[in-house]
């Protein structure tokens, strides 16, 4: 049922009253700040019946109400106004990602320490994972008769190197024909989708008798057998900011956040979330459908060009942190990275 104009005024004082205090909020501060010129004893009735439709809890008995994840969401959705980042900030966003250098693991390690130092929460990063990314060129290295190096790049940065063995009579003239045959016939293709090639392409190469071909998807399907399935790397950063947060000063409380912040996979469903829909994402509390995190809130933004997002960032706090504050800063950033990410690689 829809909230009236009166309650929803109600509730936003106390929301907002409370992502300021981290304290529950009684009916005389809502009294004063709102503008409904309403006596305290009008406001706990208000209050009495936001509780009864689930959008306020009392902590105790004489204690003021605090805001349930159900009111966040329609705060979130229906009354918050986000703040613009100034340009300070911004450039403070761009100017720290640039410092990082040309490597794509430094450059989200300085992502994840730069979210988690603005917002003072726990930064999360997922890098991309390679199982998805697309193939941009392959290089060979002859390092000894039999020996070769691969370097493998793909879109967004991602580089692996691997070391393979091949018949001693490859040349190096032979690695550069391999490669610009391979280059051709694989660029803008997924990992998945060359991997499926390459089977057929050998097939073709035999019938053909073609042996430079044959040899040079023998060496891509050593070199991609290496890179199967690896998971996708999670970075977190910021992790003692919790310690200062009002909310977790029960041990407890603590292990249990901490047992959630190691476990990856729990991350990775979190985060992938954003990646899938390709947009910013706000889970609040049971949302996530994980216990450890009921009381938290989680603000995620994809990065990579269009419709190929290649990973995600994100925020993990209180179910109160400000969110109009904070989401501009993760949307900023993650913006940021894309273009950075577009400008090397």
């Amino acid at each position: 049922m829809p909230l009236a104009e009166r309650e929803r005024e109600v509730l936003t004082t106390i929301i907002e009253a409370y992502v300021a205090s981290a304290a529950p909020v009684g009916s005389r501060i809502v009294s004063k700040r709102s503008s409904l010129g309403l006596s305290a004893a009008s406001i706990r009735n208000i209050m009495a019946d936001l509780t009864e439709a689930g959008y306020l809890e009392q902590p105790h008995t004489s204690a003021g109400r605090v805001p349930t994840a159900k009111a966040f969401r329609l705060y979130l959705d229906q009354v918050m106004q986000v703040a613009p980042l100034g340009e300070d900030q911004m450039r403070r966003i761009r100017d720290n990602l640039t410092l990082a250098g040309l490597e794509i693991d430094d450059v989200l390690r300085q992502t994840s320490r730069l979210l988690s130092g603005l917002s003072l929460q726990v930064s999360v990063v997922i890098a991309p994972n390679p199982a998805g990314a697309r193939f941009k060129r392959i290089d060979f290295s002859l390092l000894n008769p039999g020996l070769v190096m691969v370097i493998l790049v793909l879109q967004g940065g991602l580089v692996r190197k691997r070391v393979i063995e091949t018949t001693p009579d490859v040349t190096a003239d032979d690695l550069v024909v391999c490669a610009n045959y391979l280059n051709h016939l694989f660029t803008d293709r997924t990992l998945a989708e060359v991997r499926a090639s390459i089977v057929r392409e050998m097939d073709e190469a035999r019938r053909s008798l073609n042996a430079l071909c044959l040899r040079a998807l023998t060496m891509a399907r050593s070199a991609f057998e290496q890179e199967r399935a690896p998971a996708s790397e999670v970075i977190v950063d910021g992790t003692p900011n919790m310690l200062a947060q009002p909310e977790f000063t029960d041990a407890e409380h603590m292990r249990e956040l901490m047992r959630v912040l190691e476990e990856r996979t729990i991350l990775l469903d979190l985060l992938d979330k954003t990646v899938n829909e390709l947009k910013t994402v706000i889970i609040l509390g049971d949302e996530s459908d994980q216990a450890a995190l009921a009381d938290l809130g989680v603000i995620t933004a994809p990065y990579g060009s269009g419709s190929r997002a290649q990973g995600a960032i994100g925020l993990i706090g209180p179910l109160r942190m400000d969110y109009a504050r904070l989401v501009p800063v993760v949307n900023y950033t993650a913006g940021a990275l894309t273009r950075l990410l577009d400008r090397h690689y």
